[in-house]
């Protein structure tokens, strides 16, 4: 009798010890936490549930209670520890824990400072966000795939293959092109940063500098000289066109008669340098001051008008 009052008083302890662990631990009840309840308005409920996960900055402090349907919208009540204090000037998103879905609703705070939240209060619609569900990616996934065109891409591989095959060594010449191009860029990243770095300076000055409005102002006379220029270019096609077949016709026949003719009449240069080399020889140390020739022309023939020059009398 003795043994059997132990084995049932055994049983309620352990049934009561399994009930109190799933309490505590896995409904997250426990009598003794005050908790508050939070509305957080929604447009769609991205596949959230009640007894979905509720979590601050990741952290999880709560669950969805219930979800009601308000005419076009959802309201979602949430209940949180109320130890836990979120400000009221935060942002709340429904994301998704997996690529499975599990849905939860995270607290992101923008500050640590109050307001908070508090029991009964209610979010403001601006700061949800409901991210993407993962139906609702298949969804656009399927659609995107049944808008493109099979035989064009059929086509492109085609055009790829025909392109490369037979040009394995050409392939091998591009990829080592691009593999020193690479370890000239990782050799030369400070010099590429420190360009960045002064182009964003020159970005910024030019914006401090309101050069936009500048460069507005010069679009109508861009603009304006743009009929000349192709005037000009025009112009410079149809010289061309003209020359191009002057050089392989009459020019072609007369220069080498001026080189015949040259040749023959001109004198020989070495023999006449060699003469005149004794004669040059008293002036070849003469250096001739080109700044006070410029200077002395100016003085004689000065800006808007007549000559001017000096003449020095002996006195008497």
């Amino acid at each position: 009798m003795k043994s059997s009052i132990l084995s049932a008083t055994a049983l309620v302890a352990v049934a009561v010890v399994g009930v109190g662990y799933l309490s505590l631990n896995v409904l997250d009840i426990d009598p003794r936490r005050d908790y508050s309840e939070i509305t957080v308005p929604l447009i769609t409920s991205g596949g959230l549930i009640d007894t979905s996960q509720v979590t601050l900055r990741g952290f999880a402090v709560g669950r969805v209670e219930r979800i009601d349907v308000l005419g076009d919208h959802l309201r979602a009540v949430v209940r949180v520890d109320a130890a836990q204090r979120i400000p009221v000037d935060t942002e709340v998103r429904v994301s998704n824990l997996s690529a499975a879905g599990e849905q939860f609703l995270d607290f992101r705070p923008h500050t640590d400072s109050g307001p908070y939240l508090a029991d009964g209060d209610v979010v403001d619609p601006a700061d949800v966000s409901v991210a993407p569900s993962v139906s609702d990616t298949l969804a656009v996934a399927e659609a995107l795939t049944r808008e493109i065109d099979t035989d064009a891409i059929a086509g492109i591989v085609d055009t790829v293959d025909t392109a490369t095959r037979g040009r394995e060594s050409d392939i091998d010449n591009v990829v080592e092109v691009l593999r020193m191009l690479s370890l000239t860029l990782g050799d030369k990243k400070d010099e590429i940063r420190r360009l960045y770095r002064n182009l964003q300076v020159l970005g910024e000055n030019a914006y401090a500098d309101a050069l936009g409005p500048r460069l507005a102002d010069a679009v109508p006379e861009l603009e304006a000289s743009g009929a000349g220029l192709e005037h000009l270019i025009g112009s410079y096609q149809s010289y061309s066109y003209v020359g191009e077949t002057v050089w392989d016709g009459e020019l072609a026949r007369l220069v080498p008669k001026i080189d015949e003719y040259l040749s023959q009449l001109s004198p020989d240069l070495g023999f006449i340098a060699t003469v005149l080399r004794p004669v040059t020889a008293p002036i070849r140390p003469v250096r001739v001051d080109a700044g006070a020739l410029v200077t002395m022309l100016e003085q004689v023939f000065p800006r808007g008008g007549p000559a001017r020059v000096a003449v020095t009398v002996a006195g008497n």
